[in-house]
Order: C-alpha cells, then structure tokens, then sequence
C-alpha cells in the first residue's frame, strides 16, 4: 500500500529546513538529515565533494532513494516549491550535483554518510544559485495529475537538505524595508506589541538580513532589545520575506514609544561580495494605561469638587455669621475681592502637593517601571 504525503507536510518539511539551520529531526517521517543547509561560496567551474549524514530514526528498516530537485520560493512565509530539474530557467543548480542513485539500506536508528559531488559550470555567470537532495522511503514515480509541492512526485516519506551557492562575480546585492510596522497605533496595559517585517531582496544573490529591534521611550531610554533573523533565515534573489513572531510584551508602560529597525546584510568584499549593506527603518506607537489613568483622573476630580463645595459652604456660613452678628442677616452685601482667604490658602497649597505627588508617580513609573 502506497502512502501519500499530503502538499501540507511537504510544505511544512521544506519550509522548516528553509529556515531553521540545524538538525532536521524529522519524526514524522522517520528521517533525520544533517547538514539542512549547505552554504557555499564558489568559482565558476569549481568542484565541490561534500557529504550527507542520513538516519533512520524509526524502529524498522526502511530503504531511501535519492531525488535531485530545484526549488524557489513559494510566497512570502518560507515555504519552498520543489520542481524537477530543468523546470525554472533561473538561479538553479540540481543539474549540477552527482549522487547516488540506488537505495540506501539503513536498519532502525542506523546512520550513514552519504556523499555527493557539486560541478560549478566553468562559464556560468555570478549570483546566487539553489537546488534540493530529498531522501524518501519510495522510488520516485512521476503523477501527472499531483498538484503537490513535490512537483509531481509521489513519495511516502521525505526530507529534504537545501543548497545555496553563491558563485564569485560582479555581484548585486541589494534590499529594501517594505514594510515595518505594529499590529495597532495604541495599546493598553498589560500589552502585547507584535511587529510585522517585510523585506524584499532586489539583487541576483540570497541574503540573510539580521539585526535589531531597538525600542526607546519619549525621553529615548532604551527599554527593550529584539533580535531579528538571529538563525540567518534566506531571501531568495528577486523575492519578498516575511519576518513574524517579533513582539514585546509586559504589565507596565506608558506613553509615545519608537521602535527602530536595523538590519545587516550582504558578503565581505574579501569573500566575494559587494561589502555589507544596511537598513533602517522606524515605527511609533502609544501605551496607554487605561486601568491607571482612569482611576487617578477620576480620585483628583472628585478632590477637586470636594474641595470646591468646601469652599463655597465655608464661605456662606462665615459671611452669614458675619452679618448675623451685626444684626445684618436679611441684608443682602457686596463684598470687595481681596484675595483668597486663609483656608484657600491651604486648599490650594494642599491640591498643589497632591498634583506635584501625582507628578511624581508618573515619572517614577515612566522611568522605573516603564
């Protein structure tokens, strides 16, 4: 019985080994390939000899067959769309790699090398060039009516080591922000800001863009520090990127916050390339704490009226006992302002400490908590 592996996890497996550079231990499937990612930077008509750790992490013995594949990028989430060799007349290079084609025996949890040999074409231009070695439980049989990412393939199980190769040359390196920008303007407390980066690389040359979210205050005290692509996730040439799962999050904070982003890329003259290159970009957003201001706000305006009612009874009863006290209380009076009285006095002096303390605990959290 032939089992099918749906686009989904093709997709999903591709994609994980697009963007995580380490051990792919594919559970799933039952193989485990090590390295995910070959990296290389080569002369035209160079000859590479490189090699392949496969295991077999189930607890049968399996056979795996070998397909050679290229592959571009399949939107803007890190998925990678695998097509025969030939298929795309781009950056590809699948027709460039030798590797057996017989099945490899491995008995539960047994490990093997494999090697395989890499020919740079002597006349092939600079730029950057990709290609795939998948490793499958099943001879590959072409399906004409797949739909899959597998390019027609047909295949149980599968994993996948990626390569870019970027060949020596008069390169072009070049990328640009599309877009850095926060889920919402204004934020309440506890917060969560989750930002979106959106990169598009316009050169002949995959570039692995990293850096810094750096998020600083009204009065520019830095408060938090966030690395972006810190695992050097690609960008295929001509294509965009999508950087997610970026945020900060926290219980305290308030007012006008800018976050800036700075992002690094591009080869060392020395290694080939046009030097490094960088981006900046920047974003401002408020938080705003709701659960805070609306209690204190309301807390001063009721001292306020309070204090207002005070005064004016205070100021009835004493010039009524006034006037009472000369036999003058049917007679209504016109009295000449001479400034507050004592008792304002102190009133306002009391509501100016009040505000001063209110002050205070603004700037203490702004700075201390913030």
């Amino acid at each position: 019985m032939n089992n099918k592996v749906s686009p989904l996890l093709i997709a999903i497996i591709i994609a994980l080994s697009f963007f995580v550079v380490n051990f792919s231990y594919a559970q799933s499937v039952g193989i485990k390939i090590s390295p995910v990612i070959v990296d290389e930077l080569v002369e035209p008509g160079q000859i590479l000899t490189q090699q392949l750790k496969v295991t077999n992490v189930s607890d049968e013995g399996k056979q795996f067959y070998v397909y050679l594949r290229d592959f571009s990028a399949d939107g803007e989430d890190g998925a990678a769309r695998l097509m025969p060799p030939g298929t795309d007349t781009g950056y590809t290079m699948a027709s460039w790699i030798d590797i057996t084609s017989q099945a490899i025996p491995l008995g539960p949890n047994e490990e093997k090398v494999v090697n395989y040999v890499v020919r740079v074409p002597s006349e092939i231009g600079p730029g950057g060039y990709r290609g795939a070695i998948l490793f499958g439980t099943e001879p590959p049989k072409i399906n004409i009516n797949s739909e899959d990412k597998g390019a027609g393939m047909s295949i149980s199980q599968q994993a996948a080591c990626l390569l870019l190769f970027q060949v020596k040359g008069d390169v072009d390196e070049e990328a640009e922000i599309r877009e850095f920008n926060t889920d919402k303007d204004y934020y309440s407390t506890p917060f969560d800001v989750n930002f979106s980066i959106r990169i598009e690389n316009k050169g002949n040359v995959h570039l692995k863009p990293y850096g810094t979210v750096k998020i600083e205050n009204m009065f520019g005290r830095e408060v938090e520090m966030i690395r972006v692509n810190e695992k050097k996730g690609a960008v295929l040439p001509e294509t965009f990127r999508k950087f997610s799962g970026i945020n900060w999050s926290g219980n305290n904070a308030f007012g006008k916050y800018t976050a800036t982003l700075g992002l690094t890329y591009g080869t060392d003259v020395s290694d080939g390339g046009q030097g490094k290159g960088s981006l900046v970009s920047k974003k401002s957003f408020w938080i705003i704490p709701w659960r805070i201001i609306v209690p204190v706000s309301l807390v001063l305006l009721f001292f306020t009226v309070l204090i207002i009612i005070m005064l004016r009874l205070y100021k009835n009863r004493a010039v009524r006992k006034a006037m009472a006290s000369v036999g003058l209380s049917q007679v209504k009076y016109v009295k000449k302002y001479q400034g507050p009285s004592p008792t304002l006095h102190l009133a306002m002096i009391l509501f100016a400490t009040f505000l001063v303390l209110l002050l205070f605990f603004f700037i203490f959290y702004i700075f201390f908590l913030a």
